[in-house]
């Protein structure tokens, strides 16, 4: 007599592993949209950053320039968004942003970070 089919232990390990490959994919595209959010952040955070070196350059800022170079000042995302160089779309909470000198050289960093 010729059985055509596949007997239990042979499903049971097809089934094993399918669901060993299924676990190690799902765990791989958590990280994926993990790191993905990750750098998204990041890159939002380097506009706030560079739109608030811009906005102290601006000729009409220059003596918020001289203040912050000399010691230290701060500005709010919502300040940046009222000149128009960040739109509400890409700052979903409130920032501040550090301005200072260091090495001679400026630094504009997020609070906190």
């Amino acid at each position: 007599m010729n059985k055509k089919g596949f007997t239990l232990i042979e499903l049971l390990s097809s089934i094993a592993i399918m669901g060993l490959i299924a676990t190690i994919a799902s765990i791989n595209i958590v990280k994926i949209f993990d790191n993905k959010k990750t750098l998204s952040e990041n890159n939002k955070n380097n506009i706030i950053e560079t739109a608030a070196c811009v906005y102290i350059e601006l000729k009409e800022n220059a003596d918020l320039k001289e203040t912050c170079l000399a010691s230290h000042c701060e500005i709010t995302t919502d300040t940046l968004i009222k000149e128009g160089l960040l739109d509400n779309e890409e700052v979903n909470e409130e920032k501040i942003i550090e301005i200072y000198k260091e090495n001679n050289e400026k630094v504009c960093k997020i609070k906190g970070e």
